[in-house]
């Protein structure tokens, strides 16, 4: 099935595959090991189930050497990962020096990129990015939950990291502080029991769709993360404290944060948890989304904030609400031009899209590309004499820029707002994450599924940009619908703070 058949196949069978997870859901045991289970979180990196599903993909396996190569796969990653956790605690005990006390606080959780803070030889957050300006303008404490980010295979790098965070004034409260012995013998059961536990989510083989369900079910045993287990013990800490009121989570509704939630949510009441979504998201991401059936759960958020009013979905018992554009500040301050001629490819952190789009422009005279910043451009090899790599900010490069080529990434919504055309290159091997809607489809941007139509969709819009009105005026739809400015006064709302930016 090549990308145009799956991508068509998706928008007729989106609903379809939606309410099958969710009739598993609603029906399925509830506890840690349920809550985390990564066929059912539906991120379609990490499970095959999704694109399965939608190419139709019904091959048959044998579940009973499935299971065990999946679970053999999956004890030896983890107990690779329990000793590293094991000495990550170690060293956190050895070199972290700083202690907070969490009165009249509230708790920032979101992820460290470690590497890049020993990199920078400082500690530098961007997910938040303006926000501590007004907190520390209002004396508002706050304290970090830090999600440590890649870890797990060299946990000696947090020697040099905890050497960094001691330097730094901000306050940190670690998973580390809490742990106790009896911590690490619950992770250690639970990653025992994890792989006989998935079996209690197989489905009757009623259906073909049962069938591939179970076998991926099984197959995924062993792409489970070790924080499924280590950050439900970090939220089951966490949850004794006193004087906590209120946690704000980066969050995309992953592994990570679903059974924080969940340590939290069953063990205390009092404690109010937000989940940003302070992000362009994509429709086929389907874990970002959150559902009633996972408030049950007690997995979720009490409150979902995001970036724009598109994103605000109606639910019963999650409260869906407007939250700020903390990390796009600057298309507030864009003035819209046609004027630009250039092409620039925006690369994708997932690796194979990026390099198939460098593949289907290879025809083109002349291509500025901006790699993704997670991204070794190495791994690329030498590239085509026809493209140059550049280095600026995408606000910068938009200024002669006419047509943006890109996929999975948020910054084809922030081009088109600005006036860009977009090209979005389907991805080959899996689901097109396209950030876009259909408004402006076929005139602002459209969707490449081969290299051919690169090249086709490229005249097709570069065409368009003869209406100038009507490109300006859809461009200004996408800004006023995808983002809400980031002004002191809204932050203020949209983290509940009082007249005197304290937290009410």
């Amino acid at each position: 099935m090549n990308a145009r058949e799956l991508d068509k196949n998706f928008r007729e069978k989106k609903e379809q595959f939606l309410s099958y997870i969710s009739n598993i859901k609603k029906s399925m045991p509830i506890d840690i090991f349920s809550i985390t289970n990564v066929t059912i979180i539906n991120n379609p990196y990490g499970t095959n189930f999704p694109k399965k599903f939608f190419i139709e993909d019904y091959k048959d396996e044998n579940s009973f050497f499935l299971f065990i190569k999946s679970s053999l796969k999956f004890y030896l990653k983890h107990i690779y990962w329990f000793f590293s956790y094991i000495i990550q605690f170690v060293i956190y005990k050895l070199f972290y020096k700083k202690r907070v006390t969490n009165e009249n606080a509230i708790f920032i959780d979101i992820f460290f990129l470690v590497d890049n803070i020993i990199k920078n030889k400082k500690f530098d957050e961007n997910y938040f990015s303006g926000l501590y300006e007004v907190l520390d303008k209002y004396s508002q404490k706050y304290i970090f939950l830090p999600r440590l980010y890649r870890v797990g295979k060299n946990p000696f790098k947090l020697i040099s990291f905890f050497k960094i965070i001691n330097r730094d004034k901000k306050s940190f409260l670690f998973e580390f502080e809490f742990l106790s012995l009896k911590d690490f013998i619950d992770i250690f059961i639970m990653i025992i029991y994890y792989p006989f536990k998935t079996l209690r989510l197989k489905q009757k083989e009623n259906m073909r769709v049962d069938k591939l369900f179970n076998i991926e079910l099984i197959r995924d045993i062993q792409n489970q993360q070790f924080e499924a287990f280590s950050r439900y013990i970090y939220g089951k800490n966490m949850a004794k404290l006193d004087k906590v009121i209120k946690i704000y989570s980066w969050s995309e509704f992953q592994v990570v944060e679903r059974s924080f939630n969940y340590g939290i949510r069953v063990n205390n009441r009092d404690i109010h948890l937000y989940g940003c979504q302070f992000y362009l998201n994509y429709e086929s991401y389907f874990n970002t989304f959150v559902y009633d059936v996972d408030f049950l759960h007690q997995s979720s958020f009490h409150k979902i904030l995001v970036n724009g009013h598109i994103y605000i979905l109606n639910r019963e018992y999650i409260d869906y609400k407007a939250g700020v554009s903390l990390r796009y500040k600057n298309i507030f301050n864009y003035n819209i031009s046609l004027k630009g001629t250039k092409i620039l490819l925006l690369g994708s952190y997932i690796e194979k899209d990026t390099k198939f789009m460098l593949d289907a422009v290879s025809n083109f005279e002349s291509i500025f590309f901006k790699n993704h910043p997670v991204v070794n451009i190495d791994k690329f090899g030498k590239l085509d004499s026809n493209i140059k790599i550049v280095d600026n900010s995408i606000y910068e490069l938009f200024e002669n820029t006419a047509i943006v080529i890109s996929t999975a990434s948020g910054s084809a919504v922030e081009a088109v707002s600005c006036g860009i055309s977009v090209i979005i290159v389907a991805s080959q091997d899996n689901l097109t994450a396209n950030p876009l809607i259909d408004k402006g489809k076929g005139k602002i941007w459209d969707i490449a599924f081969s290299k051919d139509d690169v090249e086709k969709v490229y005249n097709k819009l570069l065409n368009y940009r003869k209406n100038s009105e009507e490109i300006t005026k859809i461009a200004l739809w996408y800004r006023e619908n995808f983002f809400i400015a980031p002004t002191e006064e809204n932050i203020i709302e949209v983290f509940e703070l009082n007249e005197n930016g304290e937290c009410a």
